[in-house]
């Protein structure tokens, strides 16, 4: 969803909607994935567990760095999904997104069989655009792996930028302003 991909979607697929119980607990949302909240850095992320897979290595048996940002994508897919803000809904109502700026700070990298923790958090909404940070830790230990800042834009559909879609802005703004988890 905040990602530079294009996707392809039939409108009849049906979109996930979220009370207010589902927003804040965000359960499990894949069998090998557990998804909870987190505030172990300055304000509320969400966080997505993952595992690394053997695909993902490179010749030295790390991850290859072009798959960290399919991990925080994901993450991002992920809370939206979460919430109830899918890509499809997005793609039917002649809408997309896409990134506009993506920094990416590697600190150590992973290995083959770890697994980490991707968190996601909303900065800004504002405009067209929507600000995020996002981090990659090992588990248990917590250790920084990655870094993330960047910018989606919200586009129409003649792909121009239009102010951030007000279901997905509300969304996101209730979930990152609660005060559970």
């Amino acid at each position: 969803m905040l990602s530079g991909h294009s996707h392809r979607f039939r409108c009849h697929a049906t979109t996930l909607s979220a009370d207010a119980s589902t927003v804040r607990s965000l359960q499990a949302i894949s069998s090998n994935q557990d998804t909870k909240l987190s505030s172990i850095r300055t304000g509320k992320f969400f966080e997505l567990e993952m595992s690394v897979r053997e695909s993902e290595l490179d010749q030295y048996g790390v991850v290859n760095h072009v798959i960290y940002p399919v991990y925080i994508d994901n993450a991002r897919e992920q809370l939206l999904t979460g919430l109830g803000v899918s890509s499809a809904s997005v793609v039917c109502a002649g809408n997309a997104m896409a990134l506009s700026e993506l920094n990416l700070k590697y600190r150590t990298p992973l290995r083959r069989g770890a697994k980490f923790v991707v968190g996601v958090r909303i900065v800004q909404i504002k405009g067209a655009r929507i600000r995020f940070e996002q981090f990659i830790e090992t588990l248990p230990d917590r250790e920084l792996v990655l870094e993330v800042t960047g910018t989606a834009v919200c586009l129409n559909k003649d792909h121009r930028p239009t102010r951030v879609f007000p279901e997905m802005s509300s969304k996101l703004q209730q979930f990152f302003s609660s005060h559970d988890g």
